[in-house]
């Protein structure tokens, strides 16, 4: 962890601070000054809430991760904590990326800059698709859109949205337990997961969700980079 002069809290090493001081130094600028915009108010909790999230979930897989292997016999007390961090970490992880466009929606609303509509009712809507739907017909969010298509066709975002809205409304991700006589010990990979009507299985490597978390931080660096390009 290393602190943040922007947040005044500490955030994991790969959280990408550079983007993050850029856009927001643009932001300021344009929603600021020469006195502050209607706009700020939802654009300043939005961006607040990115960094947050993205810490949450960077703890919440820490956590889980570390515990497959301090507790190799987990009691239900043991598993209850377990999943609970599974679910933030998935949780917090969608709402990084959601609150990011949410705040790059309120920053393109600006008269300034693309002035989007965003009432009450795009409030409401407003998710990475909406945005680039919202978008697309602004040359000027021509790479902001790029980011946003790549973010919507990319596997792990489908896998971050589809492992969030399953232990959200529905279930825990059902764990295969593996049983056997005698010896050697068949090869049992510490994340394995039935498939459920939502979800796919999955049968990975820790090493394969610390993958989810550093693309999780590559498209929001990308994000807000991009973002800086708009006013």
């Amino acid at each position: 962890m290393r602190h943040s002069t922007e947040y005044c809290i500490a955030l994991p090493e790969d959280f990408p601070e550079q983007q993050l001081t850029q856009y927001m130094a643009v932001a300021r600028k344009t929603l600021l000054e020469p006195q502050k915009s209607e706009e700020w108010g939802e654009f300043a909790g939005a961006s607040n809430l990115l960094a947050w999230r993205y810490r949450a979930s960077f703890e919440d897989w820490q956590y889980y991760k570390n515990s497959l292997i301090a507790c190799l016999n987990p009691t239900h007390e043991d598993l209850y904590r377990r999943e609970r961090a599974l679910f933030g970490m998935f949780t917090a992880g969608v709402s990084c990326i959601e609150s990011a466009c949410y705040s790059l929606a309120a920053l393109a609303s600006h008269p300034s800059v693309l002035d989007l509509p965003f009432g009450l009712g795009e409030q409401r809507r407003c998710n990475p698709s909406k945005l680039r739907d919202w978008l697309a017909p602004h040359g000027k969010a021509a790479q902001l859109t790029s980011v946003l298509d790549t973010l919507l066709a990319s596997s792990e975002w489908d896998l971050w949205v589809s492992l969030r809205n399953r232990m959200t409304h529905r279930s825990n991700l059902p764990k295969v337990v593996t049983a056997w006589v005698g010896s050697p010990p068949p090869s049992i990979k510490p994340l394995h997961f039935a498939a459920t009507s939502s979800t796919p299985a999955i049968e990975a490597e820790t090493t394969d969700f610390d993958a989810l978390h550093e693309w999780l931080v590559r498209t929001l660096g990308a994000l807000l980079a991009a973002g800086a390009q708009l006013p």
